[in-house]
């Protein structure tokens, strides 16, 4: 299985919410809450399958992947320090205190550049 964890995270998150619908078995909630979760879980278990399927039938996967553009590493520290920053008018200054550090991430990514090295 170490070859292919795109399986692992799919089966995994099925595996969570299969967890929370548990918990709403606890609190006693009503029958269509159990079958509409327990579609949900049973859809993300047969698209876990799906994906170990498909991982088994196509190439290996890769260890390194190349990046269009040297500073697109930068975009999902970025948008998560935008989404912080954006949150600060709304919950207070102290979620600066994450977001400053994940700008400077991204700018240094930017800066940097991501792009694979050629051997």
């Amino acid at each position: 299985m170490k070859r292919h964890p795109a399986f692992l995270v799919v089966a995994g998150w099925g595996g969570l919410n299969a967890v929370l619908l548990a918990v709403l078995v606890l609190y006693g909630e009503s029958a269509l809450t159990y079958w509409l979760w327990g579609a949900s879980v049973a859809g993300l278990e047969l698209a876990a399958l799906l994906v170990l399927v498909s991982s088994r039938a196509g190439p290996e996967q890769h260890v390194r992947y190349r990046l269009p553009d040297r500073g697109a590493g930068a975009a999902l520290p970025a948008a998560l320090g935008c989404v912080l920053t954006a949150l600060v008018f709304v919950y207070g200054l102290w979620l600066l205190a994450l977001a400053v550090p994940l700008l400077a991430v991204a700018l240094a990514l930017f800066v940097r550049g991501t792009a694979a090295r050629e051997e």
